[in-house]
């Protein structure tokens, strides 16, 4: 019961956070949004472990585990805060939920995994022709800069991809805890840099709406989100637990519409419903069962 809590509570999660992205990388930039929230978790979950009395570093070599968390979080996130400047909230959603398909790719080209059965092959192909449908429009709709986003998120989903299948191979035995103040942890001096780089000031001319993202992507999306994210990835499997990527995108374009007023072409809606059928006929049959994973 408690997976199948986690899971609906990272779903709402997952759906909110999108809108609060754009909001907050519009009022300052795509690197000023991502650094100040990561910078505000990484504190927040520094003080849990404290409070906690429980250490970082608690065992020889437990660093390069937190460097390998940290590649989902640092790269990744730049990416989105940019891609989210030029495409719609709701399609930043739809397209990070073809992680799974990345992840069973990773997993069977790395770790040796064959998740890959004749539907989810199928289910890929499907999914494919939905992001080719998305790129047609966002040409078309909103130029080079849609398609720069576009290609933005594909990369920030293989960082994430990555990160996950790594730190399912090598850190079974590290708590939730410490993978989450880890991974943000280490990915504070990347942020920092492109903060400097590209934005330099701070967050305290913003607006309320702005800081109010801050700080809920800050609070819920990153340490809450993380830690429930971990804790599944504890629990059941990454190929699962990516799975939140299925549900979420549906909840997200309607924010993105209902919410921000943001404008869907019926192309994209086409194409991000077929990306979202590739994704739910890829994970047809699954279980919240401790360690059943999709079937």
């Amino acid at each position: 019961m408690i997976n199948l809590f986690a899971y609906l509570t990272l779903i709402i999660i997952w759906s909110t956070t999108p809108l609060a992205i754009k909001w907050s990388a519009a009022e300052l930039s795509f690197a000023g949004g991502i650094f100040w929230r990561i910078l505000l978790s990484a504190i927040l979950v520094f003080c849990i472990l404290l409070v906690r009395k429980e250490r970082l570093f608690f065992k020889p070599g437990v660093w390069r585990f937190y460097l390998v968390a940290s590649l989902g979080i640092g790269p990744n996130f730049l990416l989105v805060y940019w891609a989210s400047l030029s495409i719609p909230s709701g399609l930043i959603a739809v397209m990070f939920s073809t992680t799974p398909f990345c992840i069973g790719l990773l997993s069977y080209f790395w770790l040796g995994n064959n998740v890959f059965t004749l539907r989810r092959v199928a289910a890929l192909c499907i999914a494919i022709i939905g992001l080719v449908v998305i790129f047609s429009d966002q040409l078309v709709v909103v130029g080079e800069d849609g398609v720069y986003g576009i290609v933005a998120m594909l990369i920030s989903i293989l960082s994430f991809a990555l990160s996950t299948t790594w730190m399912q191979k090598v850190g079974a035995d590290i708590p939730i805890l410490q993978t989450t103040a880890g991974g943000l942890i280490f990915s504070v001096p990347l942020l920092a840099i492109f903060w400097w780089v590209f934005d330099g000031t701070s967050p305290l001319n913003i607006s309320l709406l702005g800081g109010l993202s801050i700080i809920y992507l800050g609070i819920v999306g990153s340490v809450i989100g993380f830690l429930l994210y971990y804790f599944l990835l504890h629990r059941i499997t990454a190929y699962l637990t990516s799975t939140v990527g299925m549900i979420s995108p549906v909840f997200a374009v309607t924010l993105g519409i209902v919410v921000a007023g943001e404008v869907i072409s019926l192309q994209l809606l086409i194409g991000a419903m077929l990306v979202l059928l590739g994704v739910a006929i890829y994970h047809i049959k699954f279980s919240f069962r401790s360690g059943v994973g999709p079937q």
